[in-house]
């Protein structure tokens, strides 16, 4: 027996079969949040406040949702508490997701518990397997017999015993019974080749009833035929069993078996003929389609599954049309019932159709929700900054002039400003945007893309003035998130020490429990909660030289949680510079923390000549690893000793990494730009270290710190700088020296016990 789920559940189990990995402008893994202003979701405390109108800045990294959300509060249709609620948000998901993708322990065990009783009295097996969801292909499930099937067969043999003498359970029963047993057992479904048709298999059905079975039984037992040829995959004789029983009105099953009827044409058309990627579909799934959506009309005007039904059938047919269908009524039609299925299947579709231009649509929700990711790559593997990812970018800020900018409403400007680098926007674009009141929902967006903007024009003065205005005004109402992404940029418009150290320390977002905005929400965090983020490590190390680091490490505002690094790589600086009296300025502070290796500091610290330090930094930096020059390059991406390590992920169009803190004097520049050059040139560790140390221990000195460092040296190169490397494996200087540090080690130190350690060379 089973009943129809509601499609918000349906779709998301059923899109499986036909769509890739979801994309990550709605969700989906591979994503990490920062800790200070995510940039895909807004804090869960903090979700009401936002879809009421209190945006902040609205990053075009957001989930879809979201950004949904935003566009409904920019147009003056904030959601209220109730409508939230009625969306039951899971993430990037509207609607609930607990059983979306399989069966849910719980319904099963009902069913079991409710039949084994009746399995005693009918000596029966006690135990079936029921829990077996069908594998689509290599990397998908459908699910073959949902939740609800449990629940109304619970429901119907309780209904069922009632029947016999007396109203306990007589040998009909049982008969019902070994019926429904049958129909569950089609539910297991065997794994097969992604792209292929699944294979046909023969349908375990009920057994045949005796001539004198009563009436209820019959009825039941055609439906328990036609469900079991569902499961069972053969749809044809389902669909023709199961709309014989629409036909039947005195079946009490006639209604549900005419809807089950069509639902038999979809999963034909889904599974018989599976969509493959870039395929277009197969003429007999979209007949089947057809045919599924024809009957389900004729149902719709009376029966809510089969009109809420019809949204997935349509979708299938043309998915493009849907989501435009869909977009209009969610961007016209007021918060009902059905928007949070209409939602979810906006969503869904749209991530089921990853090439498609959304920033291009005509309908103004899907134009403005494309035109705020028009710089966001559709899946993890994408590069944000490739040529493909710039010109989709320039194109949906063309799309955005030509058909949505006549007049400057801020609803479009803020997309516009969104995607906007230096000198890009008109002066007429400016005004508009700088005419914004103050009581828009998305003010605070383009005030804060406008500083950016400034910044990368090089009119810091003029950004932090606006900075100061807009964080003073709003201060209080601003997220967390909001209040770090303001910070961010006021860190690069500050004009001291003080205050750029002021900026760069701030507040985690409480992503995952959030916080309600209120005064008491957004009074100053202890000092001792405040850290800083990725953006000030990357600016501060890549624009700021010695001296200032040097300052920077004895600001008592510097949290702990960075000093430990700025002092190993203020350290690590001056052994790659030959800076002696850098070096030994910190090296007490860098040796307190390294017990087993505190003596190779007292021996840099010992040593009597130039030469003697170079071998000295040498041995300690072959001894530890960690120890780094936290290089970053013009675009902010790692480039720690010679290798590209990471990316940045600066979203804010490139502005974290292209200004220099305002508080540098023109010395300052110059020295920091000096000391980048020789940092950039820098080759692999090893491959810096390798020269010293194995001139060094060619001469054999008595010494067990050079069979160490040999086995160290070698140990080293073992997937150094896996990526990034254009000569193959054999031919780079790291093999080189490899093989060189293993041949000294085992010619010159046989028995060293670090040599019996080192089996290889890499």
């Amino acid at each position: 027996m089973r009943i129809p789920p509601p499609l918000c559940r349906l779709a998301a189990a059923i899109v499986l079969l036909a769509v890739s990995a979801p994309a990550l402008p709605s969700g989906g893994d591979g994503f990490q949040v920062n800790r200070f202003a995510s940039e895909y979701q807004v804090a869960p405390g903090v979700l009401n406040t936002f879809a009421a109108g209190n945006l902040g800045v609205v990053p075009g990294t957001y989930w879809r949702i979201n950004l949904y959300l935003a566009y409904q509060a920019a147009r003056g249709k904030p959601l209220n508490a109730q409508q939230m609620t009625a969306l039951t948000l899971d993430r990037w998901h509207v609607g609930p997701q607990d059983d979306a993708g399989g069966n849910s322990q719980t319904k099963v065990a009902d069913w079991s518990a409710q039949r084994a009783p009746y399995a005693a009295l009918w000596k029966l097996p006690p135990e079936l397997n029921l829990n077996a969801p069908g594998t689509a292909n290599d990397y998908a499930d459908y699910v073959n017999c949902h939740d609800d099937a449990f629940a109304l067969a619970g429901a119907t043999i309780k209904a069922r015993a009632q029947l016999g003498a007396g109203g306990k359970p007589d040998a009909w029963h049982k008969a019902w019974l070994l019926g429904q047993d049958a129909v569950f057992s089609n539910c297991a479904e065997a794994p097969h080749e992604y792209g292929t048709p699944l294979p046909k298999r023969k349908a375990l059905l009920p057994p045949a009833l005796a001539p004198n079975a009563p009436d209820w039984l019959r009825y039941d037992h055609a439906y328990q035929t036609a469900a079991a040829n569902f499961y069972s995959r053969n749809f044809d004789l389902a669909h023709k069993q199961f709309a014989a029983i629409g036909q039947d009105a005195k079946s009490p099953w006639h209604t549900l078996s005419a809807y089950l009827a069509a639902r038999s044409l979809i999963r034909k058309a889904l599974l018989d003929y599976p969509l493959q990627e870039k395929q277009g579909a197969a003429p007999e799934r979209l007949a089947s389609l057809q045919q599924a959506k024809k009957e389900l009309e004729a149902l719709a005007p009376g029966y809510a599954p089969a009109k809420a039904m019809l949204s997935l059938v349509e979708a299938r047919i043309n998915p493009a049309a849907r989501i435009a269908a869909l977009a209009q009524r969610l961007d016209k039609e007021a918060f009902g019932p059905d928007t949070p299925r209409l939602l979810s299947d906006y969503l869904v579709l749209i991530d089921s159709q990853p090439d498609l231009p959304l920033y291009q649509a005509k309908e103004p929700l899907s134009a403005w929700i494309g035109s705020m990711q028009g710089e966001v790559p559709a899946d993890m593997y994408s590069d944000a900054n490739s040529k493909e990812m710039q010109q989709k970018r320039k194109d949906a800020m063309q799309a955005l002039r030509q058909g949505w900018l006549k007049q400057a409403d801020p609803l479009w400007l803020a997309p516009l400003l969104t995607l906007a680098r230096a000198q890009e926007l008109s002066s007429a674009e400016r005004k508009a945007a700088a005419a914004v009141p103050a009581t828009h929902p998305l003010y605070q967006t383009i005030a804060y893309h406008l500083a950016r903007l400034a910044l990368l024009e090089n009119h810091a003065e003029q950004a932090d003035k606006d900075l100061e205005r807009v964080m003073s005004t709003f201060g209080k109402s601003m997220s967390i998130a909001t209040t770090n992404r303001f910070k961010a940029l006021r860190m690069l418009s500050s004009v001291s020490l003080d205050d750029y150290l002021k900026a760069a320390l701030r507040q985690p977002d409480p992503i995952e429990n959030g916080a309600p905005i209120d005064a008491a929400a957004s009074a100053p965090a202890p000092a001792a909660a405040l850290e800083v983020d990725e953006d000030f490590t990357r600016n501060v190390f890549r624009f700021l030289p010695t001296n200032q680091l040097s300052v920077l490490l004895k600001h008592p505002a510097l949290p702990a949680s960075i000093k430990t690094r700025l002092q190993e790589t203020l350290f690590t600086r001056a052994l790659i510079f030959n800076d002696e009296a850098g070096a030994l300025e910190l090296l007490e502070r860098i040796a307190e923390t390294r017990a087993t290796t505190r003596h190779l500091y007292k021996r840099y610290r010992d040593a009597k000549s130039g030469a003697e330090r170079k071998l000295a930094a040498a041995i300690i930096l072959v001894n530890t690893p960690e120890l780094g020059p936290s290089v970053f390059d013009k675009r902010g991406i790692a480039s720690e000793w010679g290798c590209r390590s990471g990316s940045m992920g600066d979203a804010s169009g490139g502005t974290a990494t292209a200004a220099s803190p305002r508080f540098l004097s023109a010395q300052d520049k110059a020295a920091a730009d000096k000391e980048q050059q020789i940092l950039l040139k820098l080759p692999l560790r090893s491959e810096f270290m390798a020269p010293t140390l194995l001139e060094w221990a060619r001469k054999k000195p008595n010494d067990e710190e050079a069979p160490k460092a040999l086995h160290f040296l070698v140990a080293s190169t073992r997937m150094e700088c896996p990526y990034g490397q254009t000569k193959p494996e054999k031919e780079q200087p790291r093999a080189r020296y490899s093989r060189e540090a293993f041949d000294v080690l085992h010619k010159l130190y046989p028995n060293s016990s670090w040599t019996k350690q080192t089996k290889y060379f890499y």
